[in-house]
């Protein structure tokens, strides 16, 4: 409970932060995508690659086959689930659309590598790295044909940066090879820069909320609902009988849980804006889930703990 409380206060001063300097215009919209885009494009990458230096392991081989068969069944049977689901709801054709997207992408990579990393180290950051991948594979093929349309953009899913990264660290990992101290502390250290700056950027974006609008939009609560209490309490049932049925690692089973307990995806406004797919319903449903994971995401990992011990 103290290392758990430890860490969400710690994100909770790097948010407040991102807030105050948003408030204050230290930071303002083409700070914040040119911040973004450092964060996607160069320190992540670094944070992947830094996390695959790590003592290999047959048991950690294990837990990334593990969680990359536990992310392959997530997405196949949540979007199949949610895609029914979304018929029967009263929203807009293109909201029930976008709604599926939000309730099963969540925001793997701005919360869930640091949160992961804050949590359980680079073992966590490893694990986050396979399901992360799964989600890159279905996200840029599903997810944005059902937004569109139209197929999937398969060169961005190739020419991803994160994807890139992502390869070349389970390159690294099952290689006997591991980068030498001087060229692996500076990326260590470059990689460092993702939780602070990650939750920076998260706490700019909470600070140009249009508030009101956001806590009275009742579909969006339908999202988050989903998102955050249904989806993940089912992945948590799902591990935990699977934990007493299957030797699995305690780190293995958490993060795959907690992968599926993050708010809704911001690539998720991204592409709704590019195709005009109910863009303002994303946007409020993907800050809605943001400020209510502030509830949601503690009591989860709370669960956690103490579950997978």
């Amino acid at each position: 409970m103290t290392a758990l409380l430890y860490v969400i206060v710690k994100l909770a001063i790097m948010v407040s932060l991102g807030i105050c300097l948003r408030k204050f215009r230290v930071i303002d919209e083409r700070i914040q995508k040119g911040l973004s885009e450092l964060l996607l494009k160069a320190i992540l990458p670094f944070s992947i690659i830094s996390s695959a230096n790590y003592d290999y392991s047959i048991e950690l081989v294990k837990a990334m086959l593990a969680t990359g068969a536990a992310a392959m069944c997530y997405y196949a049977v949540t979007l199949v689930l949610m895609r029914k689901l979304s018929k029967k709801l009263p929203f807009e054709d293109d909201e029930k659309r976008i709604f599926v997207t939000m309730t099963v992408f969540a925001n793997t990579g701005f919360v869930g590598f640091p949160l992961m990393y804050a949590l359980y180290g680079e073992r966590g950051l490893l694990l986050a790295v396979i399901f992360n991948m799964v989600y890159n594979l279905f996200m840029y093929t599903y997810g944005i044909h059902l937004v569109s349309g139209k197929k999937g953009e398969l060169r961005q899913l190739i020419l991803n940066p994160v994807t890139i990264a992502s390869v070349a660290a389970i390159a690294l990992f099952i290689s006997p090879f591991r980068l030498p101290e001087i060229i692996a502390d500076p990326v260590a250290d470059i990689g460092a820069m993702t939780i602070p700056l990650s939750m920076i950027i998260i706490g700019s974006s909470i600070a140009t909320l249009p508030f009101l609008k956001v806590i009275r939009d009742v579909k969006a609560y339908v999202t988050s609902l989903m998102r955050l209490v249904i989806i993940p309490g089912l992945a948590l049932l799902a591990m935990f009988i699977l934990y007493r049925l299957v030797p699995i690692m305690p780190t293995t089973a958490a993060v795959i849980v907690l992968m599926c307990a993050l708010p809704c995806g911001s690539m998720n406004v991204i592409f709704s804006e590019k195709y005009n797919c109910a863009p303002k319903f994303a946007a409020r449903s993907v800050v809605q889930s943001m400020l209510l994971m502030v509830i949601t995401l503690p009591i989860m990992i709370f669960f956690c703990s103490i579950i997978f011990v």
